[in-house]
C-alpha cells in the first residue's frame, strides 16, 4: 500500500506551476481510482521490488524539527521547520536567522541530496515551490464522538509515510 502512495505522490509537485499536478492530485482523490488501486493490494504477497516504487526519493536528513501542542480546548497546532542539512544553506541574516537548503527540495540533476532524475514536476524555477515530505499529522474522532486525539509528524524524507502509519 505504502508503495502505490509513494507511487503515486512521485507525480506531485507545484500545482500552480503545472496542470498536470492539479490532474495527478485529483486522480489520487477519486473513488474509482482508489478502487482500482485497491485491487492491486493483496495481503498474502508483495509486490516485486521494482513494482509501483516511487519515481524519486526525497530525504530531508538531520535537521528537522517539529512542535505538537493541544491546548485544553482541543485546538492541535503542528509546526514543522527544516533546514534540509546541518546549518542549512550556511547563511544567517543580520538578525540571527538561519536560513534552510529548501533548494534541495526541488529536483535538479547533481543537486538533490540523493542525486536523483530530475523530475519535470519538481524542477527549479522562479516563484515556485518545492515537494516537500514534512508530514505533520492530527488525528480525532468523528464530529460528536468520544475518542483519542493524536498529534505527529516525521520527517525522514520519504520514509516519513510509513513512519507515520506504522504509529
Amino acid at each position: 500500500t505504502l508503495k502505490i502512495a509513494l507511487s503515486q505522490a512521485s507525480n506531485l509537485g507545484d500545482p500552480s506551476d503545472d496542470a498536470s499536478v492539479t490532474h495527478a492530485a485529483e486522480g489520487m482523490l477519486s473513488k474509482s481510482e482508489a478502487n482500482s488501486l485497491r485491487q492491486l493490494i493483496n495481503d498474502s504477497q508483495s509486490f516485486s521490488s521494482d513494482l509501483h516504487l516511487p519515481h524519486f526519493s526525497v530525504e530531508s536528513g538531520p535537521a528537522a524539527s517539529q512542535v505538537l501542542v493541544m491546548g485544553p480546548d482541543d485546538f492541535i497546532v503542528a509546526v514543522v521547520s527544516s533546514l534540509n542539512r546541518p546549518f542549512g544553506s550556511g547563511i544567517i541574516t543580520p538578525s540571527g536567522v538561519l536560513l534552510n537548503s529548501q533548494m534541495l527540495d526541488f529536483s535538479w540533476q547533481n543537486k538533490t541530496m540523493n542525486h536523483s532524475i530530475p523530475r519535470p514536476q519538481n524542477l527549479i524555477q522562479p516563484r515556485k515551490r518545492p515537494l516537500s515530505f514534512l508530514l505533520p499529522t492530527i488525528v480525532r474522532p468523528s464530529e460528536g464522538m468520544c475518542g483519542t486525539y493524536l498529534c505527529l509528524g516525521a520527517n525522514n524524507g520519504d520514509k516519513a509515510l510509513s513512519s507515520i502509519v506504522q504509529v
